[in-house]
């Protein structure tokens, strides 16, 4: 414990005063050149009588500012409420106090300094000074918080994975609470959904203000409301730091007025913004906000936010793509189920209501399947909801508007491409020309995301399939994928369910046919049997020359009629094989059908009947005069056969424009559900039992008049008779593949 009598630094057992004078001189240099700062107090009212240059220098102040005060003139009260009380600790004590950290308000800021305090005492042993040597170590202090916050930073960059991960809880918002004493008072994750993670996660050290900030971001996407450059940064990798946020800028942030008074009152001065960046996307953004702590952030804020961003980005995208991996999994598992689900039916019926079955829920809250018809008008459908109620109203829906083809889920059987509507929107409706009325329909059932795929075979769109959501992710590209996927799966069963279809109305056709061609086929062959018979026992027995002659001649007409029915038989397997050949050569139809008519004349009256023909030919055709002579008898015999006996008008007209014939009758007529199939093979408009021929007349007619590049069709209502017409060029084009010419 030091003494002294005089002033501090002159020993009191001084004997020479130029000694002494030389030992004090020698002392004030030592004080004067100590690194830190040294200071003596008057021990009675603890003014400074002593400053060194080092602590000039550390509180930014001359000496002779400093000499004469106390702590009162220099500091704020309750800093030098605390020096004064280590001073009288000291003093009381008279003995040594040791502070380890004591802050001091300077004019280079708060600096933090370690601090020994020594009474100096006189003859009797009463404190008369007080010596106080301070040293600055607010650097190692930055440093050593540096390191720990390095340290603390490595240790929540370690955390970060496992917090992603855990067995409950929101990983999101774990991870950024786990930031929080490091990376600023607030932390905010705004990640897209297509990293399988929340979209939103806000954590604050407050929890009052992580309920505000949180209702704020959820409202208000902070990002998307930054300047071009700023966003077009981020978009680039580039981290952005905000530190001295302006309101202009703070109210550019929110397009609410609310919104924007809320936010000033949150007051955030400084904002770190990172992107989160996967392998091959951009996952989002995380942003660290200060609205508490009075400080900026710095170049290791943002290392660290970096660092951050960059392990939660790869766990997220490591999560995603192990979504991705699950949801493709079980994409695969569902196109399997639904394959063979598919493949067990053959009944188009059943599998257009067997499909929105298998899609709910896995694909969606609803399904409708559509289907086409021959038209190619959507004309039956099937419905499924998640819900019993709402696939009642969907039902309802789709047969109030499915005649009218105003579905939207429609459109792909018509467009024969794919739509994707990731968010249903008032736009949305405008865009799909949905009417108020619908719209108010599927605000009842409740959607907010929709997509619909055609259903396709051998080139052919069969009809489409749509889909929607409610509540749930939005559907996305890939979802359209997997509907696609499905179609094309759907579209093979519909098509192995048709072709199965054909296969029996083929079977169940040729049963009929082979019945029909027997019966055809034994009842001329028949006649002629019992006529060469006849003739032959008339030869023997005498019988005169006219009356031979009689059977000969109805056996000719019988021979002829089976010979018909062969030729038309031939004829058919050649338009299967392609193998039609066309004779060209110039036509005088006007002279063809007046020789026609005149032929026919007498079986007509036969059956009690008229031909009537009115012909204007103002020149000739090319083509096979037999083939069209062929085309002409079978609508000639059809029309006395089926109309007689009403009479029949044969008009014919030839001008630059081609050749049009026209068959009309007066009989009963083709009935609306026969008129469409008359020309089909083996196909007949009466009972089988009613008129005799095999079916093949009109298809045949068909071929031909095809062949030489025209037309027939068929007219006709109930009652009121049936008028053919052919039309023919001038002269046939290209051959068709099932004709050839020479």
């Amino acid at each position: 414990m030091a003494k002294a009598d005089g002033e501090p630094g002159r020993s009191a057992t001084a004997t020479a005063a130029a000694p002494a004078e030389g030992t004090d001189s020698f002392l004030d240099s030592i004080v004067e050149h100590i690194p830190h700062m040294v200071f003596v107090k008057d021990a009675a009212e603890l003014r400074f009588v002593l400053f060194n240059r080092a602590g000039e220098e550390l509180l930014g102040l001359r000496r002779d500012a400093l000499i004469g005060k106390n702590d009162a003139d220099l500091f704020p009260t309750e800093q030098a409420a605390f020096f004064v009380a280590k001073d009288r600790e000291v003093l009381s004590g008279k003995r040594l106090v040791d502070i380890s950290e004591e802050p001091i308000h300077t004019r280079r800021g708060l600096r933090v300094l370690h601090t020994k305090k020594i009474p100096i005492v006189d003859g009797r042993g009463e404190p008369r000074f007080l010596l106080g040597i301070s040293e600055d170590i607010t650097e190692r202090k930055l440093l050593e918080e540096r390191i720990r916050r390095a340290d603390e930073r490595q240790r929540i960059l370690a955390q970060a994975s496992a917090a992603l991960t855990p067995d409950g809880g929101e990983p999101l918002f774990e991870v950024a609470r786990l930031a929080l004493p490091v990376g600023g008072d607030g932390c905010i994750f705004l990640v897209d959904a297509a990293s399988g993670a929340s979209r939103v996660a806000v954590a604050h050290s407050d929890p009052a203000r992580e309920a505000r900030w949180r209702r704020l971001v959820e409202t208000s996407n902070l990002v998307e409301r930054f300047s071009e450059p700023a966003r077009a940064a981020l978009e680039a990798g580039a981290p952005l730091v905000l530190n001295e946020i302006d309101p202009a800028t703070l109210a550019s942030f929110t397009p609410s007025a609310a919104d924007a008074v809320e936010l000033a009152a949150l007051g955030p001065h400084a904002l770190l913004v990172v992107s989160l960046r996967g392998r091959d996307r951009r996952l989002g953004t995380l942003v660290f906000l200060r609205d508490v702590t009075p400080t900026a952030f710095d170049d290791d804020d943002r290392a660290f936010a970096e660092r951050f961003a960059q392990r939660v980005a790869g766990d997220l995208d490591n999560a995603r793509l192990y979504h991705e991996l699950e949801r493709a999994e079980a994409a695969q598992r569902f196109l399997g189920e639904a394959a063979e689900r598919l493949a067990g039916s053959l009944d188009v019926d059943e599998l257009v209501r067997l499909v929105p079955r298998l899609v709910v829920p896995f694909l969606g809250d609803m399904c409708v399947m559509y289907l086409l018809n021959q038209e190619g008008q959507a004309c039956r459908f099937g419905c499924a909801h998640v819900e019993p109620d709402k696939e009642r109203q969907l039902v309802d829906l789709v047969e109030r508007y499915l005649p009218r083809g105003a579905q939207p889920g429609a459109i792909p059987a018509r467009s024969h491409e794919p739509i994707l509507d990731p968010e249903i929107d008032e736009a949305t409706f405008d865009r799909r020309g949905v009417d108020a009325e619908q719209r108010a329909h599927w605000r009842r059932i409740g959607i907010s995301t929709a997509m619909a795929v055609p259903v396709r075979a051998r080139g052919r769109v069969l009809g489409s399939i749509s889909f929607g959501r409610n509540l749930g992710p939005r559907y996305r590209s890939e979802d359209l994928a997997l509907a696609i996927a499905l179609a094309d799966r759907v579209g093979i069963s519909m098509d192995n369910a048709r072709l199965y279809q054909e296969a029996q109305d083929a079977l169940r056709a040729r049963d009929e046919f082979l019945s029909i061609a027997s019966h055809e086929l034994r009842s001329p062959l028949t006649t002629v049997c019992l006529s060469v018979d006849m003739l032959a026992r008339g030869l023997r027995g005498g019988v005169s020359v006219d009356a031979c002659l009689t059977r000969v001649e109805g056996t000719r007409r019988q021979l002829a009629r089976l010979k018909r029915l062969v030729d038309g038989l031939l004829d058919v397997s050649r338009i299967a094989a392609g193998r039609l050949v066309l004779e060209i050569g110039e036509v005088d139809l006007c002279a063809l059908c007046t020789d026609l008519v005149d032929r026919i004349t007498e079986e007509a009256r036969g059956v009690g009947s008229e031909v009537h023909l009115r012909a204007r030919c103002d020149r000739t055709i090319h083509g096979d005069v037999l083939r069209i002579e062929q085309v002409l008898t079978n609508l000639l015999g059809n029309a006395l056969r089926y109309a007689a006996p009403a009479p029949v008008h044969v008009h014919v007209e030839v001008d630059e424009g081609g050749a049009r014939i026209s068959v009309r009758d007066e009989g009963k007529g083709i009935s609306p559900e026969d008129l469409p199939r008359i020309f089909d093979r083996f196909e007949r408009a009466a009972a089988s039992g009613a008129h005799g021929g095999l079916g093949l007349g009109l298809y045949i007619a068909r071929q031909i008049c095809e062949a030489h590049g025209g037309s027939i069709c068929a007219f006709s209502e109930p009652g009121r008779g049936a008028e053919f017409v052919v039309t023919l060029p001038l002269s046939p084009q290209a051959p068709s593949p099932s004709a050839t010419s020479r």
